[in-house]
């Protein structure tokens, strides 16, 4: 697992979707019917899906993605330190004290971030995770002697993330690590960038392809949550403010740091990526506790997959899920909003100048739509509608 290269990440868990599920319907319902800007953006994407010139597009941001050279790995790697240059300018995150020095840079090729760190904080330390080249991981770019970096892949870390027993059976019981990277340090500044890559892909197990990103995601929160100092800032790339686990992760920072998000302009403007920027985390708090143990669990559930009885016998049921889900719309929901509409201002305003919506074909769409009086989108159903539908579920009272 390694880094987003931005602009153009070879990601494997796509999180577009053509067919949103009952809860991803739930949220965009209570989103539409409460925000201008989610709404006209759901317009925008739906169009985009519509419009074939869209999927073009992404196809050869991924290919190019794929068959880097090494000048444009290198353009990537400046356009990662761009970003840092946003992060700073809008959080001022990147600027440590003298007294703290101690970064962690998960997922760390090809280093842009650290490079930023640096650049804000030179009397820094930079301990960094990457995934090695022999297993599809990216190179590393940044040379310096103030950065510290072990090649690993970071969900395997067993004992990090409290499995000491592995099954002989086990696919992998031959690539789990025992190993506990900078057991005894802590950290004032910790990033998460690491996404799932193709290039990864040939190198890990069948019973792994599905659950990757899951995977890589819990092992890079526990990672984070049990090295970040308490007042630490927690730095890490996200997709989609409205996706579910999105929004329980942002809920979850909301009750134990002071959070903001970014969305650079640097590039990603079209996409659902944004980072979480949260300052003076407390990862001793109940909440954040709490947090850790439930991110163990995923992290061995999709690890030790139970057999197809057990995994039926433990699915949650329909109603049950939409109760939580309904639970947090109606506690973080506004929170929510708040925090999204400027992240997906900016992908709006981005999508009306993307190519693919700029054509007559889709100005004829969206010309043909308006004059019948209709949405542009199926998504965006009637307010009415939606209103009816949230208040039956008990949620905005």
């Amino acid at each position: 697992m390694d880094d987003n290269i931005a602009p153009v990440t070879a990601l494997v868990n796509d999180t577009r979707s053509r067919e949103p599920d009952p809860v991803s319907q739930l949220i965009s319902s209570f989103l539409i019917a409460r925000s201008r800007t989610f709404r006209e953006l759901a317009e925008l994407r739906d169009e985009g899906w519509n419009n074939p010139q869209g999927d073009k597009h992404f196809k050869k941001q991924r290919q190019f993605a794929d068959e880097a050279s090494d000048r444009e790995r290198r353009i990537f790697y400046n356009l990662m330190r761009q970003i840092g240059d946003e992060i700073q300018d809008v959080t001022g995150a990147l600027s440590l004290p003298q007294s703290h020095k101690e970064v962690l840079d998960i997922c760390m090729a090809p280093g842009g971030y650290s490079a930023s760190a640096l650049k804000y904080s030179p009397h820094a330390r930079i301990s960094g995770i990457t995934l090695p080249d022999s297993l599809g991981g990216h190179p590393l770019l940044i040379k310096d002697s103030r950065v510290d970096v072990q090649h690993m892949d970071i969900t395997m870390l067993a004992a990090e993330y409290g499995v000491s027993d592995i099954p002989e059976d086990h696919p992998d019981v031959s690539n789990f690590s025992p190993d506990r990277p900078w057991a005894k340090k802590s950290f004032d500044l910790v990033f998460c960038d690491g996404q799932v890559l193709r290039t990864h892909t040939p190198h890990v197990a069948s019973y792994r392809k599905q659950r990757e990103a899951s995977r890589l995601s819990c092992s890079q929160l526990i990672l984070a949550m049990q090295r970040i100092k308490p007042g630490g800032t927690f730095i890490m790339l996200l997709h989609k403010v409205e996706m579910w686990n999105t929004m329980k992760l942002l809920s979850v920072f909301n009750g134990i740091s002071q959070i903001e998000l970014l969305k650079p302009v640097t590039s990603h403007k079209t996409r659902g990526s944004f980072y979480l920027i949260a300052k003076n985390v407390q990862p001793h708090h109940p909440e954040a506790l709490v947090a850790i143990k439930e991110w163990k669990e995923a992290w061995k559930k999709a690890t030790f997959p139970p057999s197809a009885d057990e995994e039926k016998q433990n699915r949650r049921g329909f109603v049950e899920g939409h109760e939580e889900v309904s639970s947090l719309l109606a506690s973080f929901g506004e929170r929510l909003i708040e925090l999204g509409e400027p992240v997906w201002q900016i992908q709006k305003d981005a999508l009306r100048q993307a190519p693919w919506l700029k054509t007559k074909e889709a100005k004829a769409v969206r010309t043909s739509a308006k004059q019948a009086g209709v949405p542009a989108s199926s998504v965006s159903v009637d307010l009415t509608e939606a209103s009816s539908m949230l208040g039956n579920l008990g949620i905005g009272k």
